[in-house]
């Protein structure tokens, strides 16, 4: 039976029971209970001396080594012998013992509850190891302190690996940062600074929504998990503009390159970010500068009182008509002309796609209620337009600008006059 059990038992049936006994059941709980603490003990033991990856190691009130794991000489190289019975600071950088951490980390564990820090301490070699360190006191019954203990881990590896990481992130010539699968920001370098107006400080800690403009921000913890449920490299938002926001609240154009990177601790995603800015505004110098094209290689000019004139010179692609449409219908509005030449004598050749632009063209100034006279058609271009099958039968056309120009005055009922009277 188990010892609270047989305790329980012994305490519901005392008064029934005679003295003597009361005093055989008293003895036989205590060996239970004896027993059972002992076993107790040694499965503990046996727990924390196995332990080969940690060091785990009880102190005295005043930090003096008490017990020495199997961990705790892998790491320190230190034999239970040679440390039992010295103080804790022996693990200390010099200056961290003359800056008296080694007591003052006591005091807090007492104090506390829990001391726990990520720092150097020093290999019986005289090396030294990052560390993660954590100490609790020890009471007993009473209350009373017995001492502490302390557990340690090895973590040089991993910071060296961190080290490595930041050292490459800092190099890189674009903005880049780090955050875990919560979104917050753990590691920035000095162009995110620069291009956001962040110093590190304002920024580690913080969830990396705070670089993203306010009109997005809600949609993007669900973007964010998206993507950490299948965290793959890949490009962000493709297909779509993305921008950041500087601190002072104006929005910065960006592409964004996202690589996740899983750690013991958990997934975490590096992200690349390039400012395109010159680039958008080059793009948009060069669409400026397209349209302009557009618009000299379109021109819609008025010759006489009702007509009006658009030479067209190389091919048209949907652009090119789009554009030509808008600024003949526009011109025949402005002038209220109720013809218009259309010349292709410039167009080199003629194919199914021009001549459908040509042919939306015309029915759009029809629409209007304007006539087209196509100007320009060169016998070359009359054979192409029969063989691609183009019906031209109900547009006026003529092979040149002028005839066009006499068709037109035909349609206004009037006629051009020499001064000697003669037509």
């Amino acid at each position: 039976m188990p010892p609270d059990l047989l305790s329980r038992a012994f305490n519901m049936g005392d008064r029934l029971m005679p003295t003597e006994a009361r005093r055989t059941m008293k003895a036989r709980v205590a060996k239970a209970v004896n027993r059972s603490d002992q076993m107790n003990d040694e499965r503990l033991r046996l727990l924390v001396e196995g332990a080969s990856d940690y060091a785990i190691i009880t102190l005295d009130p005043q930090g003096v080594v008490t017990t020495w794991n199997r961990g705790a000489e892998r790491i320190t190289a230190y034999r239970p012998e040679e440390i039992i019975g010295r103080h804790i600071a022996c693990l200390y950088p010099h200056d961290k013992i003359e800056a008296g951490c080694p007591e003052q980390e006591l005091k807090v564990a007492a104090v506390q509850g829990r001391f726990e820090d990520d720092n150097w301490r020093v290999r019986k070699d005289g090396s030294r190891f990052w560390a993660n360190v954590v100490m609790t006191p020890l009471h007993d019954r009473e209350g009373h302190l017995l001492g502490f203990g302390k557990i340690m881990r090895d973590l040089t590896e991993r910071r060296r690996g961190e080290e490595r990481l930041r050292l490459v992130v800092e190099s890189a010539p674009n903005a880049m940062l780090l955050t875990n699968d919560a979104g917050i920001i753990v590691l920035i370098n000095s162009q995110t600074e620069r291009l956001f107006g962040y110093s590190r400080n304002e920024l580690i800690g913080q969830p990396v929504e705070i670089l993203v403009p306010e009109r997005v921000r809600g949609a993007h913890p669900s973007d964010r998990a998206t993507f950490f449920a299948d965290p793959q490299a890949r490009p962000m938002g493709v297909g779509r503009d993305l921008y950041g926001v500087h601190k002072d609240g104006h929005e910065i154009p960006v592409e964004i390159g996202l690589n996740p990177m899983a750690t013991e601790e958990g997934t975490f995603v590096l992200a690349s970010i390039i400012d395109i800015t010159e680039r958008k505004r080059a793009e948009a110098t060069i669409a400026r500068q397209a349209q302009e094209i557009l618009e000299v290689a379109t021109p819609v000019v008025q010759v006489w009182d009702g007509v009006v004139v658009a030479p067209l010179i190389g091919t048209l692609d949907s652009q090119r008509t789009e554009q030509f449409m808008e600024r003949l219908l526009q011109r025949i509005v402005e002038t209220n002309s109720p013809v218009a030449l259309v010349d292709i004598t410039g167009v080199p050749t003629i194919d199914t796609q021009t001549a459908q632009h040509l042919i939306e063209t015309i029915t759009a100034v029809r629409m209007l209620g304007a006539q087209t006279v196509l100007t320009g058609v060169r016998p070359a271009l009359a054979q192409t337009l029969v063989h691609l099958g183009i019906d031209l039968s109900h547009i006026v056309t003529r092979s040149s600008l002028s005839a066009g120009l006499r068709v037109a005055l035909d349609m206004l009922d009037l006629q051009v006059v020499r001064k000697n009277g003669r037509r």
